[in-house]
């Protein structure tokens, strides 16, 4: 039995459709859809995450074209597994309490918003500059991290003191 058959074996005795399988593991639905097809082969990505979400699963009788899978029944969900849970490093992330409603905007749609403000006049050399009173709601916030992406895919991270 080969490896695209023993995942489709897998998937009918967990009872779960070929959507909630990816969604366990946490790949793409349309990587799931190709191997039951058998338009492609498991990777080695796929074949360690099923490893890790179903550990009752022998890493030889999945891997070993020439054994059977025997698979017990499924596992009580004690806690969510650790690929799901991880989060990527470009999922959305939700705005804290303390964050203003603008900084969940869109990047583009706050650069637009402040290209739309209306420059203030300069002031005539005849008037006075008077300084507008300031306020100091600005110097809650604080930097916590700067992080720095190069295009070889490296990063830098800086903190402040």
């Amino acid at each position: 039995m080969n490896l695209s058959a023993k995942i489709e074996l897998l998937i009918q005795a967990k009872k779960l459709s070929a959507s909630q399988f990816a969604d366990t593991l946490g790949i793409p639905r349309s990587s799931i859809s190709h191997i039951l097809s058998g338009r492609n082969k498991p990777s080695l990505d796929v074949v360690q995450k099923i490893l890790i979400a179903f550990p009752e699963i022998p890493a030889e009788e999945l891997l070993d074209d020439k054994r059977d899978l025997s698979i017990s029944a499924p596992a009580p969900k004690t806690a969510p597994s650790p690929i799901a849970s991880t989060p990527s490093l470009f999922d959305a992330v939700t705005p804290r309490a303390l964050e203003s409603p603008r900084n969940s905007l869109p990047e583009q749609t706050i650069v637009q918003s402040n290209l739309r403000r209306p420059r203030e006049s300069s002031p005539k050399a005849s008037q006075p500059v008077v300084a507008a009173p300031t306020t100091t709601t600005h110097l809650a916030k604080k930097i916590e991290r700067v992080l720095i992406f190069y295009t070889d895919g490296t990063f830098s991270e800086s903190k402040p003191v």
